[in-house]
């Protein structure tokens, strides 16, 4: 049998790269609805080629990640695949490992992804740093909570104008949201603008709301809608909540409000949407909105000492960790004086306080 080879993705060989991604994620390659491609760093994306093609994918956006008080540059791990015929060969941690030291290498302390499979990550360092909800909220529409802040005045913008305002507005928001990241040009017209209708799955094209508060606006959302009438005649169509996102409290219940109210509508989703999101104080009933809870964004520390310098804290402390790697890349111990305005952080040869796994420091 002939050794798979970990190479460095070249421009001759990308469709079959991305046959071979979308074969193992279950679906069939469509040039249409190709979003990676414009947005894929050749030199941070690589793949096991064996016997003329490719058996596994990897690759790293380059993000600028948003961590309490600060922002903090991070390699977005994605497009991770090993085909069936190549699984427990150690594909997997061959690739990993050039990954990992390739983000360290460029001086990103942190790598992050979401996961497709929550069972996988762990062993090579990611820990689950944040938990996501998807809200559901059924017919009949409920009712607001009484003395909630006024909502804001909505209306619709075609993608045009969306293009010019929501881009900055996206920009400034995400920076005080940890988690969040920077969406750069391609970002925003690959995998927002660009809407053809093979990626809507049955529902609408995007439709976009902002809370305009006559000065400009608070907030807005991005939203589809899928119609149906049901067995009896009455409207029983589908909303699905893309993004939302307020800077007001008037923004929030505004946005929140109209959307809601869509007639013909009985279900409305929101996905990926924090455990915290303003809906629960919005409803005069919380449990109108019923969430399903999972891990949201993974953190995989590759410099430790960067990675928790670059964020703030909300108390003091000042004593030695020693933290364990696996993989042997971030492993140590250190001297932490945290304040709630930043940290130093050196290498120690105390003894430690506090031993935890990378996974844990994630």
């Amino acid at each position: 049998m002939t050794t798979p080879e970990l190479q460095q993705l070249t421009e001759d060989k990308y469709l079959a790269w991305a046959k071979s991604l979308v074969l193992t994620f279950g679906t069939d390659y469509k040039p249409d609805e190709d979003t990676l491609h414009d947005l894929l760093d050749l030199e941070r994306t690589f793949g096991h080629w064996v016997d003329g093609r490719f058996v596994s994918t990897v690759s790293a956006f380059p993000l600028q990640m948003s961590v309490p008080g600060g922002v903090v540059p991070c390699g977005g791990t994605t497009v991770i695949t090993v085909s069936p015929t190549h699984r427990r060969q150690g594909l997997l941690s061959d690739m990993m490992k050039r990954h990992l030291e390739d983000i360290r290498d460029r001086e990103e302390p942190i790598a992050a992804l979401w996961a497709s499979e929550s069972e996988i990550y762990g062993r090579y360092g990611y820990g689950a740093a944040s938990i996501s909800a998807s809200i559901k909220v059924s017919h009949p529409y409920p009712r607001l909570a009484p003395g909630i802040s006024p909502p804001a005045q909505v209306r619709l913008i075609d993608t045009e104008e969306a293009r010019r305002i929501i881009p900055p507005f996206h920009d400034h928001f995400r920076q005080n949201q940890p988690g969040m990241f920077a969406r750069w040009p391609e970002w925003w017209d690959r995998r927002i603008f660009d809407d053809p209708p093979g990626r809507r799955y049955g529902y609408t094209a995007n439709r976009w709301a902002i809370a305009d508060n006559g000065n400009g606006f608070d907030g807005y959302a991005r939203y589809r809608v899928k119609s149906d009438w049901g067995e009896d005649g009455y409207g029983q169509g589908e909303v699905i909540i893309l993004d939302l996102f307020a800077a007001t409290a008037g923004g929030w219940v505004g946005l929140w409000s109209y959307l809601l109210n869509q007639d013909l509508m009985a279900t409305f989703i929101a996905r990926l949407r924090s455990p915290d999101d303003p809906i629960f104080d919005i409803l005069a009933g919380s449990r109108r909105a019923r969430p399903t809870t999972s891990d949201g964004v993974w953190v995989r520390i590759v410099d430790v000492v960067a990675a928790l310098e670059a964020r703030s804290y909300s108390a003091d402390f000042n004593g030695v960790i020693e933290v364990n790697d696996p993989f042997g890349m971030a492993g140590g111990t250190f001297s932490i004086d945290v304040a709630p305005d930043g940290a130093e952080v050196k290498p120690s040869s105390a003894s430690a306080d506090i031993s935890l796994d990378i996974r844990d420091l994630g």
